[in-house]
């Protein structure tokens, strides 16, 4: 994905004096003026493709040149002007032909609502146009169909006035209108990242290769300290080959690189759970990002709705797609060592709750286990939107691989700061999730974490949900209550949890998704 863009269709119409044919130079001018009372008026519709391309690495069409003092605490990017050079094609495909460019400014220019100010020409560069423009000038609210004045043109053009009218026809994430962010991306003020440099001490790094040496019991406490603390922690010498690890990554930016209609070919919906998705939800607004999620065990089995009367099962199915090649064999592959790894963590997590190393294994004979790919694009107005909102992980364990742009952010249990996670060559990012916090009756937490973005490079991050079966109970764990310190939540169906969760990633919610805490003991 190496643009982002807006594409509008933009219907001009346009009334003009028509005396006679329209020359240059300075008499020509003088005669065209002479003859101007006795011309007549001549409407002209105009139809074409308005194509704004504002992040991505090569053939950007509009870039940022200024912003306000306020402009990152604005809703509504208040100050933020960009300029653009924006080819008009004849159809919708941007590969179509050219008939012109748009050429100048836009700014965000509303304190209350999203709008912008538009001053720009349409330079005409073939057929009989060819060399004549229009001038608009005027407001263009984020509103599906839009209207905006035209005051002016030459060439042909000369003397007209008229209306432009403006309707978005595609925001899909690799070709998006006029710069702006929708709105449906666009996070509230107190959820918005602080983009600035921040040097402070990230979470704990382990390395995992002492557990084949005596010190298994200062591994435990370290993972056990890393739980309890910061729900999060990397690890080293993981055991997953980093030739793999480089694998996967190519892999994910080989599917993401290809023509969306190409990914749209395994697309996810709410009957086939599986596949690609560009319009993920978390909490009602809109992830920055797009995603591959397929199953380690195919098939694996859901409650066919949250509904705690409804006994049916539902069954999902991987979707793999065409191309790239050998992309379903690299992930299966990597999957399958990430795998390993995590029931490795589950027993070093088991031994540092004080139970024995097995303990959680029965949990997931039958786990719904999922692997995703995520592409975050550069982002044109990265304080406004968030590759993923703030969240908790719904499963018992989250393993992470992400490449060196950074993004990662957790939120850290002791003072509620966003704490970004740094990249350490060759890591593994692990997080316990909603599971392991109520088996462990809150000994253990699992911390809100997000991702921000940024204007200039994309990235990819490949996370592994550990989920138990879908019949599992979730209830804090016998052995680790008693009299003084009593279950703090009541049982729940992992599955039916699970897919209560999941109902927000299509569409946006008018109440709260549901959360662990719907099941705690007050």
């Amino acid at each position: 994905m190496e643009n982002l863009a807006i594409l509008l269709l933009v219907i001009f119409l346009v009334a003009m004096p028509m005396a006679y044919c329209v020359k240059e130079g300075a008499e020509e001018v003088d005669e065209w003026f002479d003859k101007l009372p006795y011309a007549k008026q001549k409407v002209t519709k105009l139809h074409f493709f308005f194509h704004d391309r504002f992040a991505g690495k090569h053939n950007r069409t509009a870039v940022r040149v200024a912003h306000g003092p306020e402009t990152d605490k604005s809703p509504t990017s208040f100050g933020l002007v960009f300029i653009m050079d924006d080819p008009l094609t004849e159809r919708m495909n941007p590969t179509s032909k050219e008939l012109g460019r748009a050429q100048g400014l836009y700014a965000f220019s509303g304190q209350d609502e999203l709008s912008l100010l538009m001053s720009f020409n349409l330079v005409f560069t073939t057929g009989e146009f060819n060399g004549s423009t229009l001038t608009v000038l005027g407001r263009n609210p984020a509103v599906p169909h839009r209207e905006m004045p035209i005051v002016g043109g030459s060439g042909v053009f000369r003397m007209a006035r008229g209306v432009a009218s403006a309707k978005l026809r595609s925001f899909n994430m690799t070709t998006v209108s006029m710069g702006e962010v929708d709105q449906a991306f666009i996070q509230s003020i107190e959820h918005r990242a602080n983009l600035d440099n921040i040097e402070i001490e990230g979470i704990p790094l382990i390395d995992l290769s002492l557990s084949h040496t005596t010190d298994i019991n200062l591994l435990v406490s370290e993972i056990g300290n890393a739980c309890k603390n910061w729900g999060f922690f990397q690890v080293i010498n993981h055991g997953v080959p980093l030739e793999l690890l480089e694998k996967i990554k190519v892999a994910a930016k080989a599917f993401f690189d290809q023509p969306v209609e190409e990914k749209r070919k395994v697309k996810r919906d709410e009957v086939n759970a599986m596949g690609y998705h560009e319009s993920e939800h978390t909490k009602n607004v809109r992830d920055w990002k797009e995603v591959f999620d397929f199953l380690i065990k195919d098939p694996s089995f859901l409650p066919a709705s949250p509904e705690t009367e409804d006994d049916e099962i539902r069954t999902l199915s991987n979707q793999w797609p065409e191309t790239p090649p050998q992309f379903r064999e690299v992930c299966q592959t990597y999957a399958r060592e990430v795998e390993k790894l995590g029931y490795k963590l589950l027993e070093l997590i088991s031994l540092s709750l004080g139970l024995p190393s097995n303990r959680l294994n029965g949990y997931f004979e039958d786990h719904t286990t999922m692997m995703r790919l995520n592409h975050y694009p550069p982002c044109p107005c990265p304080e406004l939107a968030l590759g993923v909102g703030r969240h908790k992980d719904a499963g018992a364990l989250t393993i992470v691989a992400q490449d060196d742009v950074g993004g990662l952010q957790v939120r850290r249990k002791s003072d509620d700061v966003w704490v970004p996670v740094k990249q350490t060559p060759n890591a593994l990012v692990i997080n316990v999730g909603d599971t392991i916090q109520v088996w462990s009756n809150e000994a253990y937490e699992s911390m809100e974490h997000r991702v921000v973005v940024n204007s200039e490079r994309e990235r990819f991050s490949i996370p592994v949900f550990f989920f138990p079966s879908h019949y599992v109970m979730v209830k804090p764990l016998e052995e680790l209550v008693n009299e003084g310190n009593p279950p703090k939540y009541k049982p729940y169906n992992f599955g039916k949890f699970f897919v209560a969760r999941n109902r927000s990633d299509y569409k946006k919610l008018e109440v709260q998704n549901i959360q662990i805490s719907d099941f705690k003991i007050i």
